[in-house]
């Protein structure tokens, strides 16, 4: 996710190929030790959930299975906006194309 809260877009101090990587060895420890479901949660920001769901569907397919798979988003302020500016309902679009089980939002609320 971008440092600049104004440029949610821009520059990523993480890469997309390095979350995946990162994702990829957490699908295969999870369901090599023998989970039922997996749950991507707390998701600030599209861009991770997707190379989550892409790191996931790759280890399903290698392995030929297929489990359940829930996605939680976080909306951070009453915009109803995720912390990169995305809608609830751009989140839900730009997951589309996973066959999921559930999608879901909290709210990140602070009261300092």
């Amino acid at each position: 996710m971008s440092p600049d809260v104004n440029d949610p877009g821009g520059f990523r101090v993480v890469s997309f190929d390095q979350l995946f990587e990162a994702y990829q060895e957490q699908v295969k420890g999870l369901v090599d030790g023998g989970v039922d479901l997996l749950l991507v949660e707390t998701v600030f920001d599209t861009l991770n959930a997707k190379a989550a769901m892409f790191a996931i569907q790759q280890y399903f397919q290698e392995k030929k299975i297929n489990l359940p798979i829930m996605v939680s988003g976080t909306i951070t302020d009453k915009s109803g906006r995720t912390l990169s500016g995305q809608t609830i309902e751009a989140f839900a679009i730009s997951l589309s194309h996973m066959p999921l089980l559930s999608i879901g939002f909290n709210r990140f609320c602070c009261q300092c």
